[in-house]
C-alpha cells in the first residue's frame, strides 16, 4: 500500500504531502483521531514515502527545524488533496523492509507487559537509535503507537527528544487519546487530524470488500463503527453489539456481571452503552424506529424507552460517560460495575427488556 491507497483521510494525506513538497517536515508529529480511522497506517506510509528509494530524485534530507510546525503563511487556505506525484513506489527494497518491520532506520513502539504501557526503557533505546545517522534512509523514524499509554516516567523523559530531536529524525505519535498526552508532549508536535468516514462511503467501501453484504447490514455496520473502517473489517461487531445488550440487561437486573472481567472490557462496554442510550433516547424523544442505529433491535430499545423519562436517559449517558472516563484512574472494578447497574436502574427503572 501507499499513501494513495489510505481511505477517506484526504486532508490528512494533503497535509502530509504538502509538507513534503514544501521540504517543511516537522520532526514530531501527532496522528489523532479515532480507532480504526487508518492513523498508524498512514503513518507506515508516510515513513514508506520518506525513505522511499526507486529511480526518482530521493527527497532532500534534512529541512529546517524550530519554525518547521506549521506551513507558510502563504500556504493555500483550501483543504489540501493527496499529491499522486508524492507518494511512496511500495516496491523498492526500503518500502518492502518497511512494510515488514524490517528497516533499520524505522522503528515502531507500542505498549507492552502486562501493564500495557509504554516502559521507559523502551524510549531510552529509541533515543539512542535516533541518535545516530540514517544507515540506509533518508531519515530515521520512529512510530510510537497508543502514545497516550506514556506513563509520566516515560514521557518525562521522552521529553528530551522532542525538545532536542536528533537531525534527520521525525517523530510520529499514533494516538486515540491525545488529550491524555502531556500538554507539553502536545505542543511540541504537528497534529494531523484523522476523521471517521461518512455512513455512506463506509457502506459502500463494506460492500466493496465484501460481497456478502447487503445494502442494511453494510449500512448497520457503518453506523455500529461509527466511520472508523479497520473497526468494522477487523471486529465482529454484531457479536459484540448483542454482547454488550445482554450485559445491559443483566445490570439493569440487578445481577453480577461476569463477563466484564478487565479495564478493556469494560471500557468497551461502557462505548456500546452510549450506542444502545443513544437509541433509547431518540426513540424515546421521536418516536421514530427509522432513526435508530440498532432498527434491527426495535423491541428491545422500546421496552428500555417505556420504564423512563427522556430527561433521565440522557442523565444516564453523561453519567456512564463520565465513569468511562474515570477508568483511566484504575477504579475498583466491581464497585464500578454495582454502582453502574445502581445508576441504570435508578433512571429506567427495573423492568425485563428481554421479554417485551
Amino acid at each position: 500500500m501507499a499513501l494513495k491507497d489510505v481511505i477517506g483521510q484526504e486532508q490528512a494525506v494533503g497535509t502530509l504531502q504538502g509538507c513534503v513538497a514544501k521540504n517543511r517536515i516537522p520532526h514530531a508529529l501527532l496522528f489523532a483521531g479515532d480507532e480504526g480511522v487508518g492513523k498508524r497506517l498512514t503513518a507506515v506510509n508516510f515513513a514508506k514515502t520518506l525513505n522511499c528509494n526507486p529511480s526518482h530524485p530521493p527527497l532532500t534530507k534534512g529541512g529546517t527545524r524550530g519554525g518547521d510546525l506549521f506551513l507558510p503563511a502563504d500556504s493555500n487556505p483550501q483543504p489540501p488533496t493527496p499529491n499522486p506525484l508524492i507518494d511512496s513506489c511500495d516496491q523498492c527494497p526500503s518500502c518492502i523492509k518497511i512494510d515488514k518491520a524490517g528497516h533499520p532506520d524505522v522503528f515502531f513502539l507500542e505498549p507492552q507487559g502486562d501493564g500495557d504501557q509504554i516502559r521507559v526503557d523502551a524510549i531510552r533505546e529509541l533515543e539512542e537509535a535516533l541518535s545516530y545517522k540514517p544507515f540506509e534512509g533518508n531519515y530515521k523514524i520512529a512510530v510510537i503507537d497508543n502514545a497516550e499509554k506514556m506513563n509520566q516516567a516515560t514521557a518525562n523523559a521522552f521529553l528530551d527528544t522532542l525538545e532536542s530531536p536528533p537531525s534527520q529524525s521525525i517523530i510520529i505519535l499514533v494516538s486515540s487519546r491525545p488529550d491524555m498526552l502531556l500538554p507539553t508532549i502536545r505542543s511540541r508536535c504537528r497534529r494531523i487530524s484523522f476523521t471517521p468516514l461518512p455512513v455512506d462511503t463506509m457502506s459502500g467501501l463494506l460492500k466493496e470488500k465484501s460481497k456478502k453484504l447487503g445494502n442494511e447490514q453494510a449500512l448497520l455496520l457503518s453506523e455500529l463503527s461509527g466511520g472508523r473502517l479497520g473497526y468494522a473489517l477487523n471486529e465482529n461487531l454484531l457479536k459484540q453489539r448483542d454482547t454488550s445488550f445482554n450485559i445491559l440487561k443483566r445490570l439493569l437486573d440487578g445481577f453480577e456481571e461476569e463477563g466484564l472481567k478487565d479495564g478493556q472490557t469494560i471500557e468497551e462496554w461502557f462505548e456500546w452503552a452510549q450506542v444502545w442510550l443513544r437509541d433509547t433516547a431518540v426513540l424515546k424523544a421521536t418516536g421514530r424506529s427509522d432513526l435508530l442505529i440498532n432498527k434491527d433491535r426495535e423491541g428491545e430499545i422500546k421496552a428500555l424507552s417505556e420504564g423512563a423519562a427522556l430527561k433521565d436517559i440522557l442523565k444516564l449517558a453523561r453519567e456512564l460517560y463520565n465513569i468511562r472516563g474515570y477508568l483511566k484512574f484504575n477504579l475498583n472494578e466491581k464497585l464500578t460495575l454495582n454502582y453502574t447497574s445502581l445508576l441504570m436502574r435508578k433512571r429506567l427503572g427495573k423492568q425485563d427488556v428481554g421479554k417485551r
